[in-house]
């Protein structure tokens, strides 16, 4: 049903702005229980898509799903080298465990056999930056299965191959433990870390999610267009 529902917003059956059918109405269509339709509905107005108002119902979000033209993805060597330091990085390769609860959710995923992790540092005049976990789904983006250039993060691929129809971001304080980037940032589990966390989507899906711990005193601000 989810899925449903963000194909008719992405083909303009359900505009920006508009008010889409009840959960009753929904339930009925779709043969279901109300509580399930509520479920999903819940789940895409905590994301941003929809805006739910009581006794007035759900509605498109002016900004959701093809309501605007591609998004720009922050670039970390535009932002580094934008400051004037000189940027490099170094990829750590594929991370083979399952992927987390939280992530499989976020994506809105329930194969992890689908979701990949990739690993990588990054660097600001030769001092390192931040450690760089992300997950993608294989599926969605079948070219970051071949082997990239030395000289082009996935980050740079991601934001010169894919257009990008929403970007989700939010910070948070935590310790390098919780984040499991203790060795990659070569510290104690316990030092605190700086977590910028964005998600992307290209057409209906989520597609690709990045975690970025950066270590205490290192910042890195970006915008999106």
């Amino acid at each position: 049903m989810r899925a449903e529902i963000l194909r008719r917003i992405s083909d303009g059956t359900y505009a920006p702005g508009t008010l889409i059918p009840t959960e009753q109405e929904l339930a009925a269509e779709f043969g279901c229980a109300r509580a399930t339709v509520n479920r999903a509905l819940s789940s895409l107005a905590g994301r941003g898509v929809l805006q739910r108002r009581r006794r007035i119902g759900t509605r498109v979000a002016l900004n959701a799903l093809g309501a605007s033209s591609k998004r720009a993805l922050p670039v970390f060597r535009e932002a580094i080298e934008s400051s004037g330091r000189r940027f490099d990085s170094s990829y750590r390769g594929r991370h083979r465990a399952p992927p987390p609860a939280d992530v499989l959710a976020v994506l809105f995923h329930s194969d992890p056999g689908r979701i990949v992790e990739t690993r990588t540092l990054f660097y600001a005049d030769g001092n390192l930056l931040c450690a760089e976990r992300r997950w993608h789904d294989s599926a969605a983006l079948p070219g970051l299965d071949i082997e990239l250039p030395a000289s082009t993060t996935i980050n740079e691929w991601i934001a010169t191959n894919v257009p990008i129809s929403l970007i989700e971001q939010n910070v948070s304080a935590r310790t390098a433990g919780d984040m499991q980037v203790e060795t990659l940032l070569g510290c104690e589990p316990g030092a605190p870390v700086l977590v910028y966390e964005t998600c992307f989507w290209a057409g209906t899906q989520p597609v690709s999610l990045a975690r970025h711990a950066f270590l205490p005193g290192e910042t890195l601000f970006t915008s999106i267009a």
